[in-house]
């Protein structure tokens, strides 16, 4: 019978700690801005649905809006946060995003995260314009292929010599 008890209590204490972790994990993610952690995401993407088919009736996404659950993403989310930090640290990233140091982090983020995607993608045009051009030079294309920002560059051809 005491072992009973103990297994019960050791299974309680278990999940509170598994539901504490949990809230914990909601709030750093919500925190941070990582993800957005909110049911108006659910009512923002059948928004965005009912917009892109107009042609729909109002009638038809009713049952389509019960359908819509943002849970499991956020669970999934959350599952990713726990595979990389100990409680201790998500304690520690708590404290950080609500100090006032975290929270200008936080309100940096977006515009550092353009201004980084853009200077890479600066830096990744420049890299191919050099090597085309040394290639080019070199003999071993026939003509620069045009440059394009939304991927790697076309396959190269070689000179016939």
């Amino acid at each position: 019978m005491k072992k009973i008890i103990l297994l019960v209590m050791f299974s309680l204490g278990t999940l509170i700690y598994s539901q504490t972790e949990h809230c914990q994990l909601k709030e750093l993610i919500a925190l941070n801005g990582a993800f957005p952690l909110s049911k108006e995401v659910e009512k923002q993407v059948i928004s965005n649905y009912k917009k892109k088919y107009g042609h729909v009736p109002e009638s038809a996404w009713a049952p389509i809006e019960k359908k819509i659950n943002i849970d499991p993403l956020i669970n999934q989310v959350i599952d990713v946060y726990e595979k990389r930090f100990s409680e201790k640290e998500i304690d520690d990233l708590l404290i950080f995003y609500k100090s006032d140091l975290g929270r200008k982090v936080i309100r940096n983020s977006p515009e550092m995260i353009s201004e980084i995607q853009k200077a890479s993608a600066d830096w990744a045009m420049t890299v191919t314009e050099t090597i085309n051009s040394d290639l080019e030079k070199m003999g071993y294309l026939q003509s620069l292929p045009p440059v394009r920002s939304d991927g790697p560059p076309p396959p190269m051809q070689q000179k016939n010599k």
